[in-house]
């Protein structure tokens, strides 16, 4: 990957060896035989030259596509480079391979992808048809761990197939999309490449029997060219608000905002919180508690961002895709970024409402 790697004449050759391109045939070995080598590829990458960056993701594109390779342009299309995301986005990032072994065809009759919560958790339940049979399951997924566990019946009866979707739409603390099979099939792939070799085997069972043993290395979403354009800071903080009030969940509730809403309301006579006037428990809030989560809430926005993309709702997807992207910069990192204002000011004014009562993570 040396930009600077000069190329060299075999003396006892007429042929011409490219040094860099013997080092991409490695790399793209390596992540053959190990996909887990996905993320030191990616950090390799992050630290050249974007030139020469640039040069090996056209390569990658074009290369075989197989598991590791998928992690890995699924890893560049979040860099913190825009030239990168762009050219992973540009090059189509639909990352698929062919099915190992020829997985049998399945047909899929239904989908249901709910919103994520506070925490970052959300479901997939997809239902298939195949060899005569339906089979439906449902994921619960988590932005950082992948896929943690699976709900699953096989040759449902309608009856059957119907009552796993209501238990899901009932477990859901907000939106569902129904019936968006990329989208469905898309965020089950991200979350498969996450949860990666700690997959719980009946994970991995129910995804070989709903979409197929070669699902294992299925389709990534892509990510829209308008969530990386520049946005000011009013419209941007605008934005913010605007995606926090559709996922009400998305507050902190932790000892220290609890603690630091009761003091505000203390010394202000219970005033609300105010980002001027309580600018120190603001600034010790987020260098304490919420810089540490930055990267689940970058998460949780992209997993909205195609939500709300399947939904049909633009505006939204694009403001969370947009505050996704700022996240995986660390110069965004700091306590006056509008969405880290917003999120601070609704958890402490929620806290606020909640002092003392059994919401109240120190009531025990």
């Amino acid at each position: 990957m040396d930009s600077g790697a000069q190329r060299i004449e075999e003396p006892e050759s007429d042929a011409i060896v490219d040094p860099s391109s013997a080092l991409l045939d490695d790399l793209l070995e390596g992540l053959e035989q190990d996909p887990e080598q996905s993320w030191s590829a990616f950090q390799g990458l992050e630290a050249i030259d974007s030139e020469s960056r640039l040069r090996i993701v056209a390569e990658l594109l074009d290369a075989k596509r197989g598991e590791g390779l998928n992690r890995l342009l699924l890893l560049l299309a979040g860099s913190r480079d825009d030239q990168t995301r762009a050219a992973v986005a540009g090059g189509g990032r639909t990352f698929a391979i062919e099915p190992v072994g020829g997985a049998p065809s399945r047909r899929l009759l239904r989908s249901l992808v709910t919103a994520v919560d506070g925490e970052g958790a959300g479901g997939v339940v997809v239902s298939t048809a195949h060899d005569g049979g339906v089979s439906a399951a449902a994921f619960l997924c988590d932005v950082r761990k992948g896929v943690l566990d699976v709900l699953g019946v096989v040759d449902a009866d309608p009856a059957a197939e119907a009552e796993l979707y209501a238990q899901f739409v009932e477990l859901s603390t907000g939106q569902c999309v129904e019936d968006a099979p990329d989208l469905a099939v898309g965020l089950l792939a991200g979350s498969l490449m996450l949860s990666a070799r700690a997959t719980p085997p009946a994970v991995r069972s129910w995804l070989d029997a709903t979409l197929g043993a070669g699902f294992h290395t299925g389709s990534f979403l892509a990510m829209k060219p308008e969530w990386s354009v520049p946005v000011d800071h009013a419209l941007l903080a605008e934005r913010s608000w605007r995606v926090l009030e559709e996922c009400p969940g998305w507050v902190d509730g932790s000892t220290l905002t609890f603690e630091l809403a009761e003091e505000i309301s203390l010394r202000e006579r219970r005033a609300a919180a105010d980002p001027t006037r309580d600018s120190g428990a603001y600034r010790y809030l987020f260098e304490r508690r919420l810089i540490h989560r930055l990267e689940l809430y970058r998460r949780m926005l992209l997993w909205m961002a195609f939500f709300w993309d399947a939904l049909g709702d633009d505006d939204l997807a694009t403001s969370a895709g947009i505050l996704a992207g700022q996240l995986a910069d660390e110069q965004y990192a700091v306590p006056s970024h509008p969405f880290a204002l917003a999120l601070t000011t609704r958890s402490l004014h929620e806290a606020q409402r909640l002092l003392g009562t059994a919401a109240d993570p120190r009531s025990t």
